[in-house]
């Protein structure tokens, strides 16, 4: 690092690096000094007035006289300053004509300004792809995440998080074509962290686990990403993740005869049977299915139950409340139903049951019996439950 250069850091952190020293927004610091830092960074090469500057970084602050509260505040924040740069002759903010200007003579690299220089250097072609991956690379979180709930900061972060999702979606096609699946990978799980409802990243993740034949990981992803969806916005995954889904379902035999030994080995479950089956939803609605044309032909019973929780007092139950009230009743279910049924989450607030060989007047006393044991393990949720009956369909199809 040039002793000379002083090196910011904006994305994930706001951090200044100067000759081996660093100062972070991580520190026991003033939230104040440092929102006040940050604008000026970003304005760089920019006269800012003191009434500019004080109108957003003192726009909820109830100060008798903001010019005294300003010169504090500039003072503190050149004292911290000296911490990184303790070479008097090295000043890093400027006070000139009333307002105040980040040093235009100390020489100032920002990672914003690379990554800005590298989206726009894509420009469509093959050769996209090593440009892209350096950018990437350095998009280590949000913009100035601490500072997220500043006014001035929220467009800005919008924009990057745009920039970056853009950047993933060039990225992603060129490493699939040159096979690179590994790099895929890690960039989608990335990209995931900052946007971790973008269904698309999903898909190219599970593409990328299934060239490299881990199918058992595909399998996961889907169902943590079918929990997410139905708990933040009750959807379903779409098509084409389910077909990515089914097809980790599927075992490669290409090539290969396999035993009738073999065949029932590989369909068995391997694990010992402790609880009652819980799918996700396109799992649950082929079983659904099956089950609607054998009952065409054998009259067997078969039950449905939806269960939905309801919140107990008229105010909305919060997301984190519901989704924990979920999980523990996801929970309960497995534990208090028979080996033999079938449980699915259908949206962010309900389940699917089936309860096989069970009549109407059984189905609901089943639900009456582990819904009052719910309640008695978890007396202070904030939820109950309710339930509904009625008889698997019989497929008119048939």
């Amino acid at each position: 690092m040039n002793a000379e250069t002083l090196h910011v850091q904006m994305f994930g952190t706001f951090s200044l690096s100067y000759a081996g020293r660093t100062i972070s927004c991580s520190e026991s610091r003033s939230k104040l000094l440092w929102n006040m830092l940050a604008y000026l960074v970003c304005h760089r090469g920019e006269f800012v007035s003191a009434e500019e500057l004080s109108a957003v970084i003192w726009k909820s602050e109830k100060n008798g006289n903001p010019s005294s509260a300003m010169r504090t505040a500039i003072h503190r924040a050149r004292q911290m300053l000296s911490e990184l740069v303790d070479d008097p002759s090295v000043q890093l903010l400027i006070s000139k004509n009333g307002g105040y200007l980040w040093n235009p003579e100390v020489e100032t690299v920002v990672d914003t300004d690379e990554f800005d220089r590298l989206a726009v250097s894509l420009s469509g072609s093959s050769d996209d792809l090593e440009a892209g991956l350096a950018a990437l690379e350095l998009y280590e979180g949000k913009f100035l995440p601490m500072q997220s709930s500043e006014l001035w900061v929220m467009p800005v972060q919008a924009y990057y998080q745009n920039v970056f999702t853009a950047i993933v979606d060039r990225v992603i096609p060129l490493l699939e074509e040159q096979k690179r699946y590994e790099e895929d990978i890690t960039i989608c799980r990335k990209a995931l962290e900052f946007d971790p409802y973008n269904e698309t990243f999903y898909q190219h993740l599970m593409r990328a686990l299934l060239a490299e034949g881990r199918r058992q990981e595909v399998m996961q992803v889907y169902e943590e990403m079918s929990k997410l969806l139905l708990t933040a916005f009750g959807v379903m995954p779409d098509q084409e993740s389910r077909a990515l889904y089914r097809e980790a379902l599927q075992t490669d035999t290409r090539g290969s005869v396999i035993s009738p030994e073999d065949a029932i080995a590989r369909l068995s479950e391997q694990d010992e049977i402790r609880s009652a089956l819980i799918c996700d939803y396109d799992f649950f609605r082929m079983v659904y299915q099956a089950q609607a044309r054998v009952v065409v032909r054998s009259g067997q019973v078969i039950h449905i139950a939806l269960l939905t929780l309801k919140p107990l007092s008229r105010r909305d139950v919060s997301e984190r409340s519901l989704s924990l009230a979920m999980d523990n009743l996801e929970q309960h279910l497995g534990r208090s139903l028979r080996k033999g049924d079938v449980i699915t989450r259908c949206s962010a607030s309900q389940f699917l049951v089936m309860l096989p060989s069970a009549n109407y007047e059984n189905s609901c006393k089943v639900c009456r019996r582990f819904i009052s044991a719910f309640e008695k393990k978890y007396p202070h949720a904030p939820v109950y439950v309710d339930f509904f009956v009625q008889p698997l369909m019989p497929s008119t199809r048939s």
